[in-house]
């Protein structure tokens, strides 16, 4: 038995029914107007024509209601142009009948457009407007059909005109309402989206920072299995896990405009030392040398930026250099081209001795998800989207990456940015510089839901000195921070009974100082500006660096 389902349209809801035929409605009740108005003048011809146009309508919405929804608008395309011209011909041009024309064409547009068939609707403007030049050039200013006298005549061109221009009014009405709507339906998606990226986040994020957090645990408390086979294994899977779901979530931000960057005074030489340190491990087992050229500082002064999106492109690329070369040298270049009191010119490139680029093949590698072919991809793997994200960093952050390459001989990824430099440089204790152990005597509450991130936390802490207070959510933590003093909040965003934007609003109303940093693997709009709305001082990222955890408590606890 044939199954008819796939090719019998679907009759239209009653909702989407007057949706789509709401023009059509409309054109009845002017052809109704002109109809009756007709009669009265006694233009039977004139009357005739305007029927005919209101039951091709009526036929039209039939059609409609039948689920055939694009032979009406062709058919509806041939029948105005032809009721124009004849009505034209009965009447005479004198009564401007073509007016109706412009009302059509502008609904036309919009209808076509919609379904982005551009050749459709130069062909349907084109015979348009083929006719109404036909129409007024060569049609009788007065009709030799249906004749009236001077009154009637300038009657029936007033009603013309004044119908038109509400038409024209209530079309634009209704388009600017189809728009809205759309970009409603866009604004809901977007959020959507957003709310999923930012679930998707913290759903991957949580575990990963088990993994990892238990990675760098094993590393601090045995030592010789840092030389294992398999516990390199485990440490480079699990960070280029993390890799991947940062390349992805960025790439979505950046696809929405969204990605977010601070301006705050960082090491420039640091920076770039600890970018280079990253990669030390590889270059030692393939036998390549990684090379620093970087010229230092005016007054070992702070360049203001985003330290982690720059980082995050130097990483990135350096990734690529040291992963396409077998054999020579890495070379990671900072170098001054331009320097004042305030601000510089700096000269940013990673050069390398690698396989090269073909030059048919240099205007791919910063298209999304591309690499040079698909032997580069199975041989060295990747997702293609870390050259297409550094691109779009580094023209955030006023510059553009370019490259130079020749195959076989290796390539040259640069860029130059205008850095301004702090004003006053924050003198930092040397206490602070010490190591990792300064946290004795500090306070810390520490608010997490899931037991092995609140372990791998807890771990961290103790072994720097620090005194813990564990609490598996907010309202728990809410009673410890009401009978116990604390220097330092250390809060999960996403808890069951009481969420940590909830928690925070409770401590703000009895202490509005104590420093708070949201521990989350939460990642969505606005969210540094969010956090801080809502009494945060800063966040820190799950899964986290060891490293990092304790930069950020102490920059707080000094603010503090």
């Amino acid at each position: 038995m044939k199954n008819h389902s796939a090719s019998t349209p679907t009759p239209a809801p009653r909702n989407k029914f007057w949706l789509l035929n709401t023009f059509i409605v409309l054109a009845i009740c002017c052809n109704a107007i002109n109809f009756f108005y007709d009669v009265y003048d006694r233009m039977m011809w004139s009357a005739i024509i305007e029927l005919a146009g209101v039951g091709m309508l009526c036929f039209f919405m039939l059609l409609n209601s039948k689920g055939n929804y694009e032979l009406p608008k062709i058919l509806s395309i041939v029948c105005v142009n032809l009721q124009i011209f004849f009505l034209c011909y009965v009447q005479g041009t004198s009564q401007a009948s073509y007016l109706y024309l412009f009302p059509f064409a502008m609904a036309m547009i919009f209808f076509l457009r919609v379904r982005k068939n551009d050749l459709m609707v130069i062909v349907c403007l084109g015979s348009t407007l083929l006719l109404l030049s036909a129409t007024v050039l060569l049609l009788p200013l007065r009709g030799h059909i249906d004749h009236v006298t001077d009154n009637v005549n300038y009657h029936h061109l007033a009603v013309n005109i004044i119908v038109n221009f509400l038409l024209v009014i209530i079309f634009f009405y209704f388009i600017l309402r189809l728009l809205d709507a759309k970009e409603k339906k866009t604004k809901i998606a977007a959020a959507a989206k957003a709310r999923f990226m930012s679930n998707m986040s913290h759903e991957l994020r949580t575990p990963l920072n088990a993994i990892i957090g238990t990675t760098h645990l094993l590393a601090q408390d045995h030592e010789p299995l840092q030389e294992s086979e398999h516990f390199k294994v485990l440490k480079n899977s699990s960070e280029h896990m993390l890799q991947l779901v940062n390349a992805v979530l960025d790439f979505s931000k950046l696809d929405e405009g969204k990605l977010e960057f601070v301006q705050e005074p960082f090491d420039l030489a640091r920076t770039l030392q600890q970018a280079a340190d990253s990669f030390t491990t590889i270059t030692q087992q393939k036998k390549i040398r990684l090379a620093l050229e970087i010229d230092p500082v005016p007054d070992g002064k702070k360049v203001i930026g985003d330290e982690m999106r720059f980082k995050q492109v130097i990483l990135n690329l350096l990734s690529n250099a040291v992963k396409f070369t077998e054999i020579g040298t890495v070379t990671l270049q900072a170098l001054i081209r331009h320097a004042t009191e305030s601000e510089a010119d700096i000269y940013f490139a990673v050069a390398d001795t690698g396989i090269g680029i073909p030059p048919d093949k240099i205007h791919l590698i910063f298209e999304s998800f591309t690499q040079v072919d698909a032997e580069t991809t199975r041989k060295y793997g990747g997702s293609g989207l870390g050259l297409s994200i550094c691109r779009e960093l580094v023209k955030k952050m006023g510059g553009e990456l370019k490259v130079t390459s020749n195959p076989e001989k290796g390539s040259c990824f640069y860029f130059t940015l205008h850095l301004t430099f702090q004003s006053r440089v924050m003198i930092v204790p040397k206490e602070r510089l010490r190591g990792l152990k300064e946290l004795t005597g500090v306070n810390i509450l520490l608010v997490e839901d899931n037991a092995v991130n609140m372990n791998i936390a807890r771990r961290f802490l103790h072994s720097w000195g620090a005194t813990i207070q564990p609490a598996e959510n907010g309202e728990v933590a809410w009673e410890l921070f009401r009978t116990h003093p604390f220097d330092l909040l250390l809060i999960d965003l996403e808890m069951p009974l009481m969420d940590g934007k909830a928690l925070l609003k409770q401590v703000r109303s009895v202490n509005k100082d104590i420093p708070a940093i949201a521990f989350t693997a939460a990642v969505y709009e606005n969210m540094y500006q969010d956090l801080q709305e809502h009494g945060f001082n800063g966040f820190l990222h799950k899964p986290f660096r060891p490293d990092e955890m304790h930069r950020k408590i102490l920059q707080h606890l000094a603010n503090f």
